[in-house]
C-alpha cells in the first residue's frame, strides 16, 4: 500500500513534463481516464496503459513510477478474483469470457493507477493549486484538494513506521484467519487515527496564524500560462483520444 502511494507523491524534476502547465495535463488525463471507463477490450487497455510509458521514459520517474505499479499488484489481484467470481456464476457468461472481463478490470485499474501516478509525479502541489484557482475553482476547495493529496504519502509513510513499530513490539499482523488479521490492524489504526487529528489541528493553527480567509480578494505570486509544448500535448493527446475512441464508433470494438 505506501508503495503505490508513494508514486502519488511529487519530485521535483528539470524535464519538460515537470514544467508543463498542469491544465494541459489534466487534459490528458480527463480524456484518457474516459477512455478507460468507455472501453472493456484488453487491447484498447493495455493501449491506453502503454501511452504512459513515453511520459514515464522523459520525465524519468522510473523507479516511483514503477513503485506504484508493482505497489497496486494486491489491489490487481482482489480486483482479478472479484470480478471473476462475479462474472463465472452470470448466466450470460462462460468460464473464458468471465476470466477476459475480470482481466480487462485488473488491467483498466492497472490504466488509471499509472495515469494519475504520471500526473502526480510530475506535477506541483502549488502549480496544481494554481491551475485550479485559473480554471475558476475556487479556492477553498483548490486548497482542501491540494492539501488531502499532499497528505496521503505522508499518512501512508507514517502507516508503514506505526505498523513497523508495532511488529517490533511483538505484533503478528498475518497471524489468524481473515477476521483475526483484521482486529491485528486495530493497534495499527487508532495511533494513525489520533495522529491524523494531531496533524489537523496543527495544519489548522498554522492557517490560522496566517491569517486564512481574513482577505477575500487574493493575489497570486505567479501566474500559469500555456506555452506551445502545452498546446502540442494537448493537441497530442486530443488526437489519441479520438483515434482510439473511433474504435468504437466505426468499428465497434468495446
Amino acid at each position: 500500500m505506501s508503495k503505490m502511494l508513494s508514486g502519488f507523491e511529487f519530485r521535483r524534476g528539470t524535464t519538460i513534463f515537470h514544467k508543463m502547465d498542469p491544465r494541459a495535463k489534466l487534459v490528458y488525463i480527463v480524456l484518457f481516464t474516459a477512455l478507460s471507463v468507455i472501453f472493456l477490450n484488453i487491447f484498447v487497455l493495455i493501449a491506453i496503459f502503454f501511452s504512459t510509458i513515453p511520459i514515464v521514459l522523459i520525465a524519468r520517474i522510473n523507479s516511483k513510477w514503477w513503485q506504484s505499479i508493482w505497489g497496486s499488484k494486491f489491489f490487481i489481484a482482489m480486483i482479478f478474483l472479484f470480478n471473476f467470481v462475479i462474472f463465472v456464476f452470470s448466466p450470460n457468461l462462460n468460464l473464458m469470457s468471465a476470466l477476459l472481463t475480470a482481466t480487462s478490470m485488473s488491467i483498466r485499474f492497472l490504466a488509471l493507477i499509472s495515469i494519475f501516478s504520471v500526473f502526480f509525479l510530475t506535477t506541483s502541489p502549488e502549480d496544481l493549486t494554481q491551475s485550479m484557482v485559473q480554471l475558476k475553482v475556487p479556492y477553498d476547495y483548490a486548497l482542501t484538494f491540494n492539501m488531502a493529496m499532499r497528505f496521503v504519502p505522508t499518512l501512508s509513510r507514517e502507516t508503514q513506521i506505526i505498523m513497523d513499530a508495532q511488529k517490533s513490539r511483538g505484533l503478528e499482523m498475518e497471524k489468524g484467519n481473515l477476521i483475526q488479521r483484521i482486529r491485528n490492524y486495530i493497534p495499527v489504526l487508532i495511533p494513525l487515527i489520533i495522529s491524523s487529528f494531531r496533524r489537523a489541528e496543527l495544519v489548522a493553527d498554522a492557517m490560522e496564524s496566517r491569517a486564512f480567509g481574513a482577505s477575500k480578494k487574493r493575489v497570486s505570486m505567479f501566474i500559469l500560462t500555456l506555452g506551445w509544448i502545452d498546446a502540442a500535448f494537448i493537441i497530442i493527446s486530443a488526437l489519441g483520444f479520438i483515434g482510439i475512441l473511433s474504435l468504437r464508433l466505426f468499428l465497434g470494438i468495446a
